[in-house]
């Protein structure tokens, strides 16, 4: 990466906060391939996903690996010429002492940035000391012991061994964010029981998600092939690692072109929200382009559902456009699905024309209730002239009697 180890560890402290979410999931419950003898890559249907697959998911990950570290190697630029950052032991228990006693938030965080600033190797254990009161689950926790495991790598994953917080899963997602290869090796050859545990390989996705999402999205698609459920969760760590490092289309690419299956599906559905956001007209001509799958309808209801609330007229303009389909039911349980909220009769006029039986009456089942909380009287007129069945009716009224 041409990076030094101290610009990495600041970098990537900057991301770590999102890795609180994904350990706390991960505790309840990518561009190479891995080596040949990898005991989570062996040879099975599935296992790894083909060299043309991969090849060209790359397509779409490569610009955005490029631009990340472009930027990377700027911030780098940038750090080394500001001067480095020098701690002595007082000085590190002077921060301490802030950031144990201050009722500043302002003045905790800074002095928290400063410690992090100047973390090494031979000061990190003192460091630690300092911010031994704050919980697991705090940022500053996870981001101290991602920039540890950026620095010193198994050395410490390995202090967190014994520790009752999961000090070990941040400090290896750092060494994986700044040492891709050799924490994915570490990870391999720890026994059976240790790679089941949930906060280490969550620990390991984020990292490699942060340096290389195509070895990110290797290692998934291994764990999903060993069983592992969390892994459709998993993929959408890469896809937002991905979609914060490029554009929405770069990481469109990433996921059109992975194996067909329940972890493409998810990437798209995910990718497709964050594309709404960059152009709506844009995201539903890639997913049109798209064949059929869950990921497409339930990406396609995404987008409309943003559209919608960012452009109403446009997304019901671009809505009558399209022919009967799956795709076009599930663009009008999106838009109903946001408007019914503030125009309820809309929301129910527009998903009376959804094809799927069965999908139409769910969706006017569900907008005709939200219809007799906001407005019970005016409800109750449209409801005993909506030619609806009376099964159909009394499941929306039943449902209102309940609350």
């Amino acid at each position: 990466m041409g990076i030094s180890m101290k610009t990495s560890l600041i970098i990537h402290s900057t991301w770590a906060i999102i890795a609180v979410i994904a350990f706390v999931v991960g505790s309840k419950k990518f561009s190479a391939e891995p080596s040949p003898d990898s005991s989570e890559a062996g040879d099975r249907p599935g296992g790894r996903y083909s060299e043309r697959s991969q090849a060209n998911a790359s397509s779409g990950a490569r610009n955005v690996r490029s631009a990340t570290r472009s930027n990377r190697f700027a911030s780098d630029t940038a750090s080394r010429n500001s001067g480095k950052v020098n701690l002595t032991e007082n000085g590190i228990k002077s921060l301490g002492r802030l950031i144990q006693t201050s009722n500043d938030p302002i003045e905790r965080r800074i002095a928290f940035s400063k410690l992090l600033e100047g973390l090494t190797a031979e000061n990190a254990m003192l460091m630690r000391e300092q911010i031994t009161h704050m919980s697991s689950n705090s940022s500053e926790w996870r981001e101290f012991h991602y920039a540890w495991g950026g620095l010193a790598g198994e050395e410490a994953v390995m202090f967190g061994k014994d520790s009752k917080k999961l000090d070990m899963a941040a400090c290896l997602g750092g060494w994986a964010g700044a040492d891709p290869r050799a924490a994915l090796a570490w990870y391999q050859s720890q026994s059976d029981e240790s790679r089941k545990r949930n906060d280490l390989k969550w620990g390991v996705v984020y990292g490699l998600s942060n340096n290389d999402p195509m070895l990110a999205t290797e290692f998934v698609f291994n764990r999903s092939a060993n069983g592992d459920e969390d892994a459709d969760k998993m993929i959408n760590l890469v896809a937002a690692s991905l979609l914060r490092a490029g554009s929405a289309s770069d990481a469109a690419r990433w996921s059109e072109n992975l194996p067909e299956g329940k972890l493409r599906d998810t990437a798209v559905s995910r990718v497709a929200r964050d594309f709404a956001v960059e152009d709506p007209a844009k995201a539903v001509a890639w997913l049109t382009s798209l064949p059929e799958s869950q990921g497409q309808t339930k990406g396609m209801s995404a987008v409309f559902s943003s559209w919608a609330n960012r452009d109403s007229e446009a997304a019901a303009s671009r809505i009558n456009q399209m022919a009967d389909s799956p795709m076009r039911d599930s663009a009008v349980r999106g838009y109903s699905g946001r408007v019914v909220y503030r125009d309820p009769i809309a929301a129910i006029n527009l998903a009376n024309t959804i094809s799927n039986p069965k999908s139409r009456d769910e969706s006017l089942v569900r907008y005709g209730r939200i219809y007799l909380q906001r407005d019970r009287e005016a409800a109750t007129r449209w409801l005993a002239n909506s030619n609806l069945t009376p099964e159909l009716q009394k499941r929306i009224n039943s449902s209102h009697k309940r609350r």
